[in-house]
């Protein structure tokens, strides 16, 4: 998402000419190219991967998509090359250096992995900092079988210590984190908050926006939204999420709007009898989550792992004040008692507490949402990210 974003307004802004390179093309986009385009491709490389991880050897080989990854950049012969989410399967590690050769690199990173391991958050454990990788970590997405994350953060050292590559960081939390990380010695590393498109995310008319969702317009609405809703979801929502909705359901007597967005429901969701439940599926359409958004009156975001979510900033920008835990980058969006709520980590009682507490007071309500728009205006604009990207990317490709 981010990464459309920032190619479709560095197109608008200042016309530049873009390519995106995924491992399977979903959709049409004529500015879009797949590495892997064949079933016999596809799924060699999934096992490849499969069994690598079993070994611990993570992300070290991927034949057609390192073949396939290196012919594109050098037809394309790029200015720069922006890397953004590489751990999905396709992308070996010793591959960074050598495409760098064909451009500098731009990484912008949306997690830990980079400097970990093997684990996009390590939730509190710093082995890292001494390029260690504690047991426990190896079971954190993307797994791995036999404990090699200290050789794997040897191997990363090197490998971008060869590579022309500059950081990127969405939030100042990651930032920080990254400073502190020994394989990027010696790298630039920079922060660009997330923006977001004020055409498409800005605040509607809330009774015309419930009204058209088919909501009742006369009860007070919250609002979840995860990629899936299930209890297992480790990372969003799931077990904390069904324990803070039982809380709220205890402490309110009055009806509630619950409107949960993506894969799946949440089992045990339906027992609270204080709430009515709007399930609205998985949302790709940018306009209906802002609709959505505009709908409700508080967002509410029980999140373990977390860098910038754009959630958040959707949110905010539409005018929608938001609860959430003291996690990752969640309290550079969120000002605690500006435009919204920021709560200690798993303080379920007072996530509950302050959600009911803050839907039934409509001056607070109205304070913060006004705070919303000023705070998105002020460092989430779509203009400001592009043009700080902009600004780097032609540093970069005069060097």
């Amino acid at each position: 998402m981010v990464t459309r974003r920032i190619m479709s307004g560095l197109e608008n802004q200042y016309a530049t000419q873009n390519r995106l390179i995924v491992k399977i093309k979903r959709g049409n986009s004529n500015d879009t190219d797949a590495i892997l385009k064949g079933k016999f491709e596809i799924y060699s490389e999934k096992i490849i991967d499969r069994i690598s991880r079993s070994i611990g050897a993570l992300y070290q080989y991927f034949p057609f998509s390192s073949r396939k990854i290196l012919s594109i950049a050098k037809s394309l012969a790029p200015d720069v090359i922006n890397l953004h989410n590489t751990q999905s399967g396709f992308f070996a590690t010793p591959l960074l250096k050598e495409l760098s050769k064909q451009a500098p690199i731009v990484w912008t990173l949306h997690d830990m992995w980079s400097f970990t391991g093997n684990s996009a958050h390590t939730f509190g454990n710093t082995s890292w900092k001494t390029l260690q990788n504690d047991r426990w970590l190896t079971k954190i997405p993307p797994s791995i079988g036999i404990n090699t994350g200290a050789y794997l953060l040897r191997q990363k050292k090197s490998v971008y210590g060869d590579s022309d590559i500059t950081i990127v960081t969405p939030s100042l939390w990651l930032k920080s984190l990254a400073e502190q990380s020994p394989v990027f010695e010696g790298k630039s590393i920079l922060q660009i908050y997330n923006g977001v498109d004020s055409t498409v995310f800005h605040k509607r008319n809330k009774e015309a926006t419930r009204q058209k969702l088919g909501l009742p317009l006369d009860v007070k609405t919250i609002m979840f939204s995860s990629n899936f809703l299930q209890k297992n979801n480790p990372w969003k929502g799931g077990k904390d999420l069904l324990t803070i909705l039982q809380l709220i359901n205890a402490y309110t007597e009055q009806k509630i709007n619950l409107i949960m967005l993506g894969e799946g429901k949440l089992e045990g969701a339906e027992r609270f009898s204080n709430f009515n439940i709007f399930y609205g599926g998985y949302i790709q359409s940018e306009n209906l989550m802002s609709e959505y958004l505009s709908a409700t009156d508080l967002f509410i975001y029980p999140t373990r792992a977390d860098n910038l979510p754009n959630v958040l900033i959707e949110s905010i920008a539409c005018g929608t004040p938001c609860i959430t835990f003291d996690i990752g980058g969640n309290k550079e969006i969120i000002r605690h008692n500006y435009n919204g709520i920021i709560i200690n980590p798993f303080d379920f009682k007072l996530f509950a507490h302050e959600t009911v507490n803050l839907i039934h007071d409509e001056k607070r309500l109205n304070e913060f949402s006004s705070n919303c728009i000023q705070l998105t205006n002020d460092k989430f604009r779509s203009e400001s990210m592009i043009d700080a990207y902009y600004n780097l990317f032609l540093q970069r490709s005069i060097k």
